[in-house]
């Protein structure tokens, strides 16, 4: 999915970031408002402590992704800082998911959300990542409004372990005890859900 967006900036398939600013908006949208079918992340309005963990993550390679360390590693510190800043302060219009999740899907969703699985020892969604999942400053980035695609495709690399910038592995014991089916119905529960800053 990530080849889409290099492509579409540089016409060529990979090659390291020329340029010391990367054109976020290619992939990440004019407001942020991320990339569906691309799998990539809405950013507008994460905070800018989140984001700027992430580029500092990808610059370092403690979060592996080759279109984005190319970018990341091209920026020093202060321009990382300055592009999580300019997001953290955008707004987005909420964008429907593709694929709608269905009612049995969102109601599973919303129990996994709110409630959490004792039964698989799954804490709720909710409790580290804010009420129907607007985000905790200083400690969760905010799940509401995300494509259904990207929720899915990040649990699953925490699942595989493929992404491990998690602090405390927390991300990655979470998503061991998922199954397809809850990844399924809880991504798309919080794709179903408006994200309002003002919120968190």
């Amino acid at each position: 999915p990530w080849s889409y967006c290099i492509q579409s900036v540089t016409g060529r398939s990979a090659a390291p970031a020329a340029a010391a600013t990367p054109p976020c908006e290619a992939c990440h949208g004019a407001h942020g408002e991320g990339m569906e079918a691309a799998h990539v992340p809405r950013i507008a309005g994460q905070t800018a402590e989140y984001l700027q963990k992430q580029l500092d993550d990808y610059a370092s390679g403690a979060r592996d992704n080759p279109i984005m360390a190319n970018f990341a590693k091209a920026l020093s510190g202060q321009q990382r800082a300055k592009f999580a800043a300019r997001y953290a302060e955008m707004t987005a219009p909420h964008v429907a998911t593709a694929q709608a999740a269905s009612a049995a899907q969102l109601a599973r969703g919303h129990q996994l959300a709110y409630q959490g699985d004792e039964t698989r020892r799954v804490q709720s969604c909710n409790a580290c990542h804010g009420p129907d999942g607007v985000g905790v400053a200083h400690a969760a980035p905010y799940l509401a409004g995300q494509s259904a695609e990207y929720l899915a495709s990040a649990l699953k690399a925490f699942q595989e372990g493929t992404r491990k910038n998690d602090a405390g592995e927390l991300m990655r014991s979470v998503a061991a005890r998922l199954n397809e089916a809850d990844i399924a119905a809880v991504s798309g529960y919080f794709a179903s859900v408006h994200f309002n800053a003002s919120a968190r």
